[in-house]
């Protein structure tokens, strides 16, 4: 059903299609037609994985989703102490957020959807699941919180930034683009751990997540670690796409400008 999905929409629709195969071609990645429909195919096998966690006789994620050992020493390594979680549109990010925040309380930093009962769909998903949604203007409140309570605080590092304020420039398969430094920002303010997580399907249909980064901010740590500390998240990523590139989203306009300036 997923693939049939993904078939309507990518081949048939063609729904940012052209748009689709000029990103992957412009980053290198061999044979962009062929790469683009297996992404599409992705995507509508995320939908029905998604609508299956909720479906009557609710499932357990724990044979779904598997973290890899270096995964879990990073968590392991947290003592209980909360954490700032740089993550990406990798995998099936929906389904692997619903199986963390069932081991450890999850916060997510999201965005709202413009089609208001889907994005009531969206977010009623996940919440069914044990993920806390919550808005950017209060990613650092909920920092705190999660601080105390040894929980983790998600956001997403792969869109392009909607701000003018705490963003920098660096390049992102093959081009130049905006990236947002919140994620590095929060860690600092707080003193708390920067990881990176980043998850695929693997070919027996389950969900594998990685931790290939884990920072942990000096002592009064402000923007030169941040952009540091960004510049490593963005090369990491980069490879982890590089890796699995029909599992990232190359549908985002992520290498748009800026927002002009008000006024």
């Amino acid at each position: 059903a997923g693939a049939a999905l993904g078939w309507l929409v990518g081949g048939v629709l063609r729904v940012r299609r052209r748009e689709v195969e000029g990103r992957l071609a412009r980053a290198g990645v061999a044979d962009p037609a062929r790469t683009a429909g297996a992404m599409y195919a992705s995507l509508g096998a995320g939908l029905v994985e998604l609508l299956w966690t909720v479906a009557p006789g609710r499932r357990p994620l724990g044979d779904r989703v598997r973290l890899t050992e270096r995964a879990e020493r990073a968590l392991a390594s947290l003592g209980g102490r909360g954490a700032i979680v740089a993550t990406a549109h990798t995998g099936n990010w929906d389904l692997i957020a619903c199986a963390v925040a069932s081991r450890v309380p999850l916060r997510v930093v999201s965005k709202r959807l413009r089609v208001g009962w889907l994005d009531a769909l969206w977010q009623g998903l996940r919440r069914r699941r044990g993920v806390i949604i919550v808005d950017a203007t209060a990613a650092v409140a909920a920092a705190r919180e999660a601080s105390g309570q040894g929980g983790l605080v998600a956001m997403i590092i792969d869109q392009a930034p909607e701000r003018r304020h705490g963003v920098m420039r660096a390049p992102f398969l093959g081009l130049e683009a905006w990236h947002d430094l919140a994620p590095a920002l929060v860690a600092a303010r707080l003193g708390l751990p920067l990881l990176l997580a980043l998850g695929h399907r693997c070919p027996d249909g389950r969900h594998e997540v990685d931790v290939p980064l884990c920072m942990e901010p000096p002592d009064k740590a402000a923007r030169p670690w941040a952009e540091r500390a960004t510049r490593e998240l963005v090369v990491a990523l980069e490879a982890h796409v590089r890796a699995w590139p029909a599992q990232w989203l190359w549908l985002h306009r992520r290498w748009k400008p800026l927002a002009p300036r008000q006024g």
